[in-house]
């Protein structure tokens, strides 16, 4: 019914051509095998002839219990269909996906046994890089599965640690019940899916809700996973906890902030400062310029109170001079006082001789008179006395107004003198006190004139100081411009 024995042979050509075929007695010895299979096991046929097939397994499976159930099942004429894996004269292992398929001779005892293989040894480690992978993913990353409309399927063991949850409260439960409420409300969260039942892949951190609503950051991509028509079949969702490191980002983002704005206000004041440092050196210079006018000031001021002390120390020697001159003329007074007083006392006496020279010829003339003729002559000599005591009396009189005139004079310019003398001793006095207060104040002087110079040199170096507070400012300045930026860039 299988048609002609020529289209059986053109089938048996065809299975040779495709498959590695091996046929086995039903004990497992090797009766033959095509070249597909010696190439693949990488054995000629004359090596693997009358042996066992257990020279294809390791030694442990071969003496395994269910290796012995392999053969004896096949023995019984149980088909065996499945992956095995074998190893090739060099040691490698190879994959196949074989058939063990008993054949039957006319009394229906199974006569021999013939496998048909294929290497799927690329398709297996291909898979189990696959499997690597997801197994590798499941160990790290929280993985979850959802259909197109955002139910659950399933979720594995991280992804239900990470959110609090047992795989049973969660399956065929919505996404939705990971958002906040609000968030899930809006059509920004409609959308989303949507797109992710058009097959659209989607990345990027996102703020979800565990259970008890505490909030867990994962960073996340939904990948739409598509039949082999290129359909989107349901949404595989990779996630990472990065709750601790959103959570520090926040606070860093924080802290930046708060920097910027100290830096901000470290700106604002050097800002300032700058202006009152270059303020400050406006008038630092100022001051300088006038602490050096003063200081000229006070050197001229100085040459002056030098030139008033030579001066009063020249008028100090011309007053003391004439209180001298003023004590020698005064002595010279009083002694033409005490002279006048004398003429007065030789006068007083001239007076009283002229008085008695006067009586005596009062008394003469008398006698005369008495005497007559004999007496005419002494009569006429007592006349001229009298005559001449008159005159000396008279002069007298001139000479005690004279004299009292000279002792009234003498007395009034002793007392001038006198007077002179006392305001000349008080003008020494006081040219003395200005000598000593001018040679005071011109030490004084001398010493404002230092500490001018000193103070003038001090002014520049503040002026200079202030000079290097403005450029150091400018340059904290541009420090912390340039840290806020360095600040705002780490975000």
């Amino acid at each position: 019914m299988f048609g002609s024995v020529g289209n059986a042979s053109a089938t048996q050509s065809a299975l040779e051509r495709a498959y590695a075929i091996i046929e086995f007695k039903p004990d497992g010895t090797i009766l033959r095998a095509n070249e597909n299979f010696c190439a693949a096991l990488g054995y000629t046929l004359d090596e693997i002839t009358g042996r066992h097939h257990r020279m294809f397994v390791t030694a442990d499976e071969a003496a395994s219990s269910e290796y012995q159930r392999f053969w004896a099942d096949l023995q019984a004429g149980r088909f065996n269909s499945a992956e095995f894996e074998r190893i090739r004269k060099d040691g490698t292992r190879i994959w196949i996906e074989a058939t063990y398929n008993p054949v039957f001779d006319r009394r229906g005892r199974v006569e021999r046994v013939i496998k048909l293989a294929t290497d799927i040894t690329a398709k297996r480690l291909a898979r189990f890089d696959f499997e690597s992978q997801i197994s590798a993913f499941n160990e790290s990353q929280a993985l979850i599965e959802f259909d197109l409309t955002g139910h659950v399927v399933s979720a594995n063991a991280n992804f239900c640690t990470v959110m609090g949850y047992e795989a049973s409260e969660v399956i065929g439960k919505h996404h939705r019940m990971f958002c906040d409420p609000e968030h899930a409300a809006s059509q920004e969260y409609a959308a989303f899916w949507e797109r992710l039942g058009r097959g659209e892949f989607h990345a990027g951190e996102y703020p979800r809700r565990a259970k008890g609503g505490r909030e867990v950051w994962l960073q996340a991509s939904y990948n739409p996973v598509r039949d082999l028509q290129g359909n989107p079949i349901k949404i595989v969702k990779l996630a990472a906890d990065i709750t601790a490191a959103a959570v520090a980002r926040t606070e860093r983002r924080a802290a930046q902030t708060e920097i910027a704005n100290e830096l901000r206000s470290v700106a604002d004041g050097t800002a300032r400062s700058t202006a009152q440092a270059r303020e400050a050196e406006q008038a630092s210079i100022q001051a300088s310029e006038n602490v050096q006018a003063i200081a000229s000031g006070v050197e001229e001021l100085s040459a002056s109170f030098g030139e008033i002390g030579r001066r009063v120390s020249e008028a100090l020697t011309v007053s003391r001079a004439a209180v001298e001159n003023a004590r020698k003329t005064r002595e010279t007074m009083t002694g033409l006082s005490d002279s006048a007083q004398a003429i007065g006392k030789v006068v007083e006496l001239i007076n009283a001789i002229a008085e008695q020279t006067n009586l005596l010829a009062l008394n003469a003339t008398i006698e005369a008179a008495r005497a007559g003729e004999a007496g005419k002559g002494f009569a006429v000599v007592a006349s001229e006395v009298k005559s001449l005591a008159s005159q000396t009396s008279k002069a007298i009189d001139d000479i005690t107004v004279q004299i009292s005139a000279v002792q009234t004079s003498t007395q009034g310019a002793v007392t001038a003198i006198d007077e002179i003398s006392r305001v000349i001793e008080q003008v020494d006095e006081i040219s003395a006190s200005i000598a000593a207060a001018v040679e005071e104040q011109s030490a004084v002087t001398e010493d404002i004139s230092r500490n001018m110079q000193t103070a003038a040199a001090g002014v520049s170096q503040v002026s200079g100081a202030i000079k290097d507070i403005a450029l150091s400012s400018a340059s904290i300045d541009q420090s912390a411009s340039r840290l806020n930026t360095v600040a705002a860039a780490i975000r």
